[in-house]
């Protein structure tokens, strides 16, 4: 599991996201290759980076607060080429656990100020090939 520890945090290389924009993105762990490939899919919810169509099975659904769920592989390709990037992403705690992973964090985004978010992922095997079921909860912090 990484999460925030007392240390320097690392910053990930600018990660090129899908509508042309390079929000910064920042660990306060060194997570693992395999907590990375998964903080990954789950920035890709938050709008950071590309989601490949393989990693969605055919009928994931993606629950997001305040939008509507979203059912199907194509669908929730569509919806996340409408997302708006962050400015900046910092991932506070990564945890993996049988077919469920969740990277949780904080986000800046233009004109918004500042979110907490939570990106839960719940897989179709315990080898987490393809994710089932999404949920996105992103809330201004005060």
């Amino acid at each position: 599991m990484c999460q925030s520890r007392l240390k320097d945090s690392v910053t990930a290389p600018r990660v090129q996201s899908s509508r042309g924009q390079s929000p910064r993105v920042s660990y306060p762990c060194d997570p693992s290759p395999s907590e990375q490939a998964l903080a990954e899919l789950g920035l890709a919810m938050s709008g950071v980076g590309p989601l490949a169509a393989e990693a969605l099975s055919d009928m994931a659904s993606w629950e997001r607060s305040n939008h509507p769920s979203v059912v199907g592989r194509a669908h929730i390709l569509d919806a996340l080429r409408q997302l708006t990037p962050p400015a900046s992403l910092s991932v506070t705690q990564i945890t993996v656990e049988g077919k469920a992973a969740t990277i949780t964090g904080r986000l800046t985004r233009d004109g918004h100020g500042l979110f907490l978010f939570c990106q839960i992922l719940r897989f179709t095997t315990p080898e987490r090939s393809q994710i089932a079921q999404i949920i996105s909860v992103e809330q201004k912090e005060r």
